[in-house]
């Protein structure tokens, strides 16, 4: 009784050791490999998001160092009228007696200023505004705003010079706001002149509103006597000024991540070194992105191990369990039997079931009974070599299904990690695309209608090819008293770099005509060159920059059929009776002026005739690459096939000519932007 006792504890051990021995390593695996795959989509997630949050940085920073440039453009035209203005009021102003209390709305209405963007104050030499039209301000005490700002007063008092500062933050409207200075004749007082731009208004409203999906809000933050921001319901919180306050000191990037309600937010301080503007000297960017969704997706990833761990646990556990009572069922009526053997009951013959290694063992056991003596070294020896087999076999199978389970979990991790890049990847080329297509329509904005273009050159085409989604190319026109003006344009570069070129080229030729009043067209490039140089040298301490233009301008006087031309590189084409004459260009680009500060464009004259055809373009179609050999199109060629189909009236030419440039490219990619203008006589 006792030995059968002890034989079911044995047969119990068994049964546990060998169920024990094949569940718990998978078990321990499936944890492990649970584990890491949750760790690194945490990790994916986190260094996703402050990835975005860096990008979104580094674009605000690049707008604004755009902004810059609007801005400078803005201040430019302020300066003559605030100087003009200041004079004006200076000289009313021989007797000050009454200085200051006179009424000041009198004195806006008498210079013709804007009451609601142009302000007067009056200051003392205690640094006191005694009379103003901004009534906010009455009483101020300039000198409180720093040493540096009192002794700015001083000097001017002293030297009895006119002072323009740059646009500046008004403390009580958060606007920006530019400031002139100019003393009195007998020196007693400071007249200032403040004024608003509506320009540079919207420019900043348009930087304050960039935003992103995952970004709940963005804010810019300046450092002068405290931290203030243009948006005056921008709110921070005291436990986010002492870190802003450290990204200031520090001049670092500092974050911090907070819940608050259902949210997770991060908040990211990112500082920003500015040298070439005085608006945003020592400024940081407040991003606070919305991580909500990355840790919704980091509790799904959980639940979705969670449960496939449980189901996967309970599946292997009834597949062990059956197949281990399969092996150990026989193995225990054979235990049974030996014993029963052992102690004297030779009659009994282990039961032969199945077709299995256990079925030959029994077999094999039972002719060891009867022939227990003969054979029992050989009967041990084929044990062994049996057991010996099996196992070989169970390592083998182990082996295999662990080699493919690792298989399985690597490609699932493989195609996890490929999945969020895409994704990432494809978040990121949206909203690169969504701007861009935003610049299209700004740019778009400054290109004059065709029937503006029909009005003031009739019988014409413009064939506009840009090679992007923005282009370096653009087309211009203006009208003065009795002359047409048209331009072809081709500034540095192409795409987004082109195009910011393309906005300066364009206000240029604004300002040479409609301010300088440059009449004739080596005049026109003569005030571009000098403009467009005076701007890109605004931008940058590097004084041998080389961005520019290429231009091709005309101006045409119908009345005495008299064309003036005047190019950068880029010639004129006429066509005359069936033959070509080619009015060459300047080999000096638009925005070198600072190298060659005395060069001047030639003015060409020229006398046309009726049904006389002018061209004027870019290089873009005549580079061109594509035709049976991939080569450039070159200008030989475009000569030849517009003295083809100069008979031919506008309208087919337009149609053909782009014909002509689609056939040649074929499968090639566009190479450059494309602008041809032609007109008729």
């Amino acid at each position: 009784m006792i030995d059968f006792i002890m034989d079911n504890k044995r047969r119990t051990t068994i049964f546990k050791q060998l169920t024990l021995n094949v569940m718990v390593p998978p078990i321990l695996a499936l944890l492990l490999l649970g584990f890491l795959n949750f760790n690194h989509t945490r990790k994916i997630l986190i260094e996703g998001a402050t990835a975005r949050s860096y990008i979104i940085g580094d674009e605000i920073i690049k707008v604004l160092e755009f902004q810059d440039v609007a801005l400078n453009l803005v201040e430019v035209r302020l300066d003559k009228h605030m100087y003009e203005l200041s004079s004006n009021i200076r000289d009313y102003f021989k007797n000050t007696d009454k200085i200051e209390t006179i009424n000041l709305e009198d004195i806006q209405s008498r210079f013709g200023m804007n009451p609601i963007m142009e302000d007067i104050y009056i200051i003392n030499r205690n640094g006191i505004v005694v009379n103003t039209t901004f009534e906010d301000d009455l009483n101020l005490d300039f000198f409180q705003f720093g040493e540096d700002h009192k002794n700015m007063l001083l000097r001017i008092f002293d030297e009895e010079s006119f002072h323009n500062d740059r646009f500046s933050i008004e403390d009580k409207t958060k606007r920006i706001k530019k400031f002139s200075y100019q003393p009195t004749i007998d020196g007693k007082y400071i007249i200032q002149i403040g004024v608003y731009s509506s320009e540079a208004d919207e420019i900043i409203d348009f930087i304050r509103n960039t935003n992103t999906q995952t970004i709940e809000d963005v804010e810019l933050f300046i450092k002068a006597d405290k931290i203030i921001s243009f948006n005056s319901e921008a709110v921070i919180a005291d436990r986010h000024l002492v870190l802003l306050e450290k990204a200031f000191a520090d001049k670092d990037t500092l974050s911090v991540a907070e819940k608050i309600g259902k949210k997770h937010l991060n908040y990211q301080f990112i500082y920003m070194d500015r040298k070439n503007t005085d608006l945003y000297k020592g400024s940081a960017i407040r991003i606070v992105s919305d991580r909500t969704s990355d840790f919704h997706a980091l509790r799904i990833e959980l639940i979705k191990f969670i449960t496939i761990f449980s189901l996967t646990l309970l599946v292997v556990i009834i597949l062990i369990y059956k197949k281990t009572k399969v092996i150990t069922d026989p193995i225990k009526k054979l235990v049974s039997k030996v014993n029963r053997i052992t102690h004297g009951h030779l009659n009994e013959r282990a039961e032969v079931v199945g077709n299995n290694e256990i079925t030959t063992l029994s077999k094999q056991f039972n002719l060891m009974i009867e022939e227990l003596e003969s054979y029992y070294n050989e009967l041990e020896q084929k044990v062994k070599e049996r057991t010996f087999e099996i196992e070989q076999q169970k390592e083998e199978i182990t082996a295999q299904r662990d080699a493919i389970d690792d298989q399985r979990k690597m490609l699932a991790d493989k195609n996890d990690s490929l999945e969020n890049a895409n994704r990432e990847i494809s978040a990121q080329r949206k909203h690169i695309m969504d701007s861009i297509v935003y610049a299209k329509r700004i740019q778009n904005a400054i290109l004059p209608a065709q029937q503006v273009i029909d009005k003031l050159v009739p019988n014409n085409f413009v064939l506009y090819k840009p090679k992007d989604i923005v282009s370096g190319d653009f087309y211009w026109i203006e009208k003065t008293t009795n002359k047409s003006i048209i331009a072809a344009v081709d500034c540095t570069g192409h795409g987004v770099p082109g195009a910011f070129m393309s906005i300066i080229g364009s206000n240029q030729l604004d300002y040479a005509v409609r301010t300088k009043k440059a009449k004739h067209a080596g005049e026109i490039l003569d005030a571009l060159n000098e403009g467009v140089d005076l701007a890109l040298r605004q931008q940058t301490e590097h004084k041998n920059i080389r961005d520019g233009m290429d231009i091709s301008i005309c101006v045409i006087d119908y009345k005495t059929m008299e064309v003036e031309y005047a190019g950068a590189y880029n010639p004129l084409y006429l066509i005359r009776n069936g033959e070509m004459t080619v009015y060459k260009a300047d080999k000096f680009a638009i925005g070198t002026y600072s190298d060659y500060p005395d060069k001047r464009y030639t003015n060409n004259v020229i006398k046309v005739e009726k049904d006389d055809i002018i061209y004027i373009f870019s290089d873009g179609f005549a580079d061109q690459f594509g035709g049976p050999k991939g080569r450039k199109y070159m200008y030989k060629r475009f000569r030849e096939y517009l003295l083809e189909i100069s008979p031919l009236d506008m309208k087919k030419q337009y149609e053909l000519l782009e014909k002509e440039n689609l056939e040649w490219q074929g499968t090639e990619s566009q190479v450059d932007d494309i602008i041809i203008i032609g007109i008729k006589f």
